[in-house]
């Protein structure tokens, strides 16, 4: 139960922080991504069934909050017309990252840290296939080159100081579990 509220609690910070402070260090309209973040460390932490529920759960929130016509994580003002597509896209995003978790060794942060950029690309080029690419804005380099390696960039710088954090909470869940005193 302790880790269920503090993933719920996570989930609400992150998604709070991706709204609130992300559009102010945003960088020619380019935002960190604080919910793959979220979304791929947990995966890879705990596995795909903790991955696939922290990824459906922020996927439904930035769904919620894009029907308002708010862009959260897409760049360009493509808000999504598509209601659950956050929350589907998310679910695989955490399920892809939990697949990983017999490779997690807390010592590394590499691997991490390039599961988190896989996960980041391949949210933002789903993003263009559905929302630009359907939509016969075919300019690929230019989206490519403008919104998704720089946000995957920024999302690695900010992944540094995000992960180490989300490691030393996840190292003590597990010692809680274990009622260990580490």
């Amino acid at each position: 139960m302790k880790k269920f509220l503090t993933v719920a609690a996570l989930i609400w910070v992150f998604f709070l922080l991706q709204t609130s402070v992300c559009p102010w260090i945003a960088f020619g309209s380019i935002k960190p991504n604080l919910l793959v973040i979220l979304i791929a460390s947990i995966g890879f932490m705990e596995g795909s069934k903790a991955g696939m529920w922290t990824g459906f759960a922020c996927g439904l929130l930035a769904d919620l909050f894009a029907a308002n016509g708010v862009s959260l994580i897409s760049q360009n003002g493509a808000t999504g017309d598509l209601l659950g597509f956050y929350a589907l896209l998310f679910l695989y995003v955490g399920y892809l990252c939990g697949q990983a978790n017999r490779l997690f060794y807390p010592e590394d942060i590499k691997l991490p840290l390039m599961m988190i950029a896989a996960a980041d690309l391949c949210v933002n080029f789903v993003c263009y296939l559905i929302m630009f690419l359907m939509r016969a804005r075919l300019d690929i380099g230019y989206y490519l080159l403008h919104i998704i390696l720089p946000e995957a960039v920024y999302t690695i710088v900010v992944a540094f100081i995000f992960y180490p954090l989300l490691l030393l909470l996840h190292k003590w869940l597990w010692c809680a579990d274990r009622g260990s005193t580490e």
